[in-house]
């Protein structure tokens, strides 16, 4: 069903919207490369100056899987006015992998985890689509490195969980996310295009017009944190 949703979501990418036909951003045109959102936030506050690019996701999503390297090696070419953060579907109160998600935040174990639980689930089946929460946690506590007690605790912290379920969910909503993997760049622009690179140039064309006063494009000279163990 996500597969269905991210396929539609690419299809309706590249039709032009009626009334966004004019270019908002400098040298780019709305509706080709970018739709602007009504009145829409960043998922985080960030410093003055730092642009929010967030990737709304989703574990069982094969296109996610597939992207989920690509995001990595591209977030390590963006200026360092840009930030790469990461949004899990929400698709219930209970939703196990946005939980995951969470918890990997909590315990610390991104690096170990995030692509980790994309390869178990999309290649090597080690994880089932529907996983429990318990699953999940049996699979974390055997990769080297996590703390299995840390990471079972934070998934299950619903005092912790339930408010941050709940702004994931919220931020999916007010964007417009009709599938996923979705970037959303300023909490203001939907990237548009007709495959993963197309949206990864869209998506560093709509940076590079929102960059600050005086700030460069170019790439950061150190890779920025976030996601990046070898897959296993």
């Amino acid at each position: 069903m996500r597969a269905f949703l991210l396929s539609l979501a690419l299809l309706l990418s590249v039709l032009p919207l009626g009334g966004h036909a004019q270019s908002r951003l400098p040298g780019l045109t709305e509706g080709v490369e970018y739709n602007t959102i009504d009145g829409g936030q960043p998922y985080r506050q960030l410093p003055p100056g730092m642009v929010e690019v967030a990737e709304v996701f989703a574990y069982t999503c094969p296109h996610c899987a597939h992207m989920a390297p690509m995001i990595d090696d591209w977030s390590r070419t963006l200026p360092a006015y840009a930030r790469v953060v990461y949004v899990p579907g929400v698709f219930g109160r209970d939703d196990a992998w946005a939980r995951a998600y969470f918890a990997e935040e909590a315990s610390k174990t991104i690096p170990l985890l995030h692509r980790r639980l994309f390869t178990a689930i999309n290649e090597t089946g080690d994880l089932p689509r529907n996983a429990d929460v318990n699953q999940i946690t049996q699979y974390a506590s055997k990769v080297p490195g996590v703390n299995a007690a840390a990471f079972s605790a934070a998934i299950r912290n619903d005092a912790v969980l339930l408010p941050k379920l709940k702004l994931a969910y919220e931020f999916s909503q007010r964007s417009g996310v009709e599938g996923t993997p979705s970037l959303i760049i300023a909490g203001r622009y939907i990237i548009l295009g007709n495959s993963y690179e197309n949206l990864l140039v869209n998506a560093r064309k709509v940076i590079n017009a929102l960059a600050p006063r005086h700030a460069t494009t170019s790439a950061r000279p150190v890779a920025p944190a976030g996601p990046s163990k070898p897959r296993s």
